[in-house]
């Protein structure tokens, strides 16, 4: 089954210790229309674009980006983090027609 706009993953490692530096990646379905496009008929293709993401660890808001339409289709956000406590990351994307998609991923440390 094709992903749905709004779609998203967040990926963590799975072996987390205390203070380790780890990579996030995370990725939302989204067609990111940049407005200047026209459909096979000729008809303009409207914009429809992620203008905000807020990124959260443990509540506390860690990053905020704002877009504009010259963002690639499907995008991706990749970024270190210090994993300094077990809590939940959690990023919310914001698009220009007001849609909230919302996606988090837990920060465990391995047993050791």
């Amino acid at each position: 089954m094709a992903p749905r706009v709004g779609d998203a993953r967040i990926r963590v490692p799975d072996h987390v210790a205390r203070g380790d530096l780890i990579v996030v990646n995370a990725i939302i379905s989204h067609p990111m229309d940049t407005g200047f496009f026209r459909n096979a008929d000729g008809d303009p293709i409207p914009a429809y674009f992620i203008r905000d993401v807020v990124v959260t660890y443990g509540g506390a808001e860690i990053a905020r980006f704002t877009w504009t339409s010259g963002i690639s289709r499907d995008p991706i956000i990749s970024f270190t983090l210090k994993a300094d406590r077990e809590a939940p990351l959690a990023m919310v994307w914001t698009d220009n027609k007001g849609d909230v998609f919302r996606q988090s991923a837990d920060i465990k440390f391995a047993s050791a």
